[in-house]
């Protein structure tokens, strides 16, 4: 039996009747090809069932084929930053790019050892010492959110419009005749939970709506966030509207009031400042704000593969202005009004 040769990258250039260098372009998607030549030598690919060896690619342009993914390390477990991930991986499918996530413990000195061509990182602590290392790399890096003051500037930031969903907020549980908040707000260094905290304090000023702050460190349990609620309702009899800004404590919120005998939304109005699977099916459903994770990882990931393909002009033309050297594109996010909160006279909900 004769063995079949497979098809080369010359058969596809001969085929298609262009160089080998138009060929290789035309395949990779880099460099000025027309449009009409790409499709003549992918259809020439696919009648020879050429497939690329991305791994002699990646090896002739130094490249390891891989982006590292870094999350908070304790809270990846959340819904958001699985949904994040999911985006992430999503914007590299075609790019013959794996994701790698790294380890919270990794040690932060050998950051420069990750085998990857850039980083993708989720809500950047500045006590992360972790995170520190990897934005000194030199490495292009790209975060979901700005990074602390102090911390290494990345290379580019997608991040939402933590202000102006902040205020959405407010206004809607003022509307619905609130007029003591309580904001309970996770004790970490993020810059998304400074921006909410300063748009809740300068809304409170300029409505004169009373409002104070409710610091939490970690993920309380179940019975720790009783007692929390608990002491909230005997110090502060007044409270009649919580916003819940750590993710996943509203259903939790919400079950503690019950048991306490307060009517939500008639005594208590709640609002979840990051949605969740089971906030829209609990009685009554709770109202809350799309951080639309995935969308978040989705254009963190097509950022820094456009830099990785040195295309990055391209990914300001989304959108995108410079700040310094550094990229920021900004996205809004979704309110979605449920039975937890009293809706203004006449106003639909959806």
């Amino acid at each position: 039996m004769v063995a079949t040769r497979p098809p080369t990258l010359q058969d596809v250039a001969d085929r298609s009747g262009v160089s080998r260098g138009t060929a290789s372009r035309a395949l990779s998607g880099s460099g000025r090809v027309s449009a009409e030549t790409r499709a003549r030598v992918a259809a020439a690919a696919a009648e020879l069932n050429f497939t690329t060896n991305s791994g002699a690619r990646n090896l002739r342009r130094a490249r390891a084929g891989s982006i590292g993914l870094w999350l908070p390390q304790g809270l990846r477990f959340m819904d958001y930053y699985m949904n994040f991930t999911f985006g992430v991986v999503e914007a590299t499918n075609d790019r013959e790019l794996t994701v790698s996530l790294i380890p919270g413990d990794f040690p932060p000195d050998r950051a420069r050892s990750l085998h990857v061509d850039g980083f993708v990182m989720a809500d950047v602590d500045s006590r992360d010492e972790l995170a520190r290392a990897i934005l000194t790399t030199g490495k292009p890096v790209v975060t979901s959110e700005l990074v602390p003051p102090g911390m290494p500037e990345p290379t580019a930031s997608v991040m939402a419009d933590h202000d102006a969903a902040t205020r959405l907020l407010l206004d809607r549980l003022r509307d619905g005749g609130a007029a003591s908040i309580v904001v309970l707000i996770p004790d970490i260094d993020q810059m998304w939970v400074q921006a909410v905290h300063e748009a809740a304090a300068a809304w409170s000023e300029e409505h004169a709506v009373g409002l104070s702050f409710l610091p939490l460190v970690g993920v309380p349990a179940a019975g720790e966030l009783r007692r929390i609620i608990d002491g909230l309702m005997a110090d502060r009899p007044d409270v009649d509207a919580i916003v819940c800004v750590p993710d996943g404590l509203g259903v939790g919120i919400l079950s503690a009031l019950q048991e306490l005998g307060r009517a939500v939304p008639d005594d208590i109005q709640i609002v979840s400042y990051v949605d969740g699977a089971t906030l829209p099916i609990v009685q009554p459903p709770i109202s809350a704000l799309d951080l639309r994770a995935r969308e978040a990882g989705l254009r963190a990931g097509q950022l820094l593969v456009s830099l990785l393909e040195a295309t990055a002009p391209g990914a300001q033309s989304r959108g995108g202005e410079v700040s310094g050297a550094t990229i920021v594109e900004t996205f809004d996010l979704v309110y979605h009004e449920r039975d937890s909160t009293r809706r203004r006279e006449g106003a639909a909900g959806r």
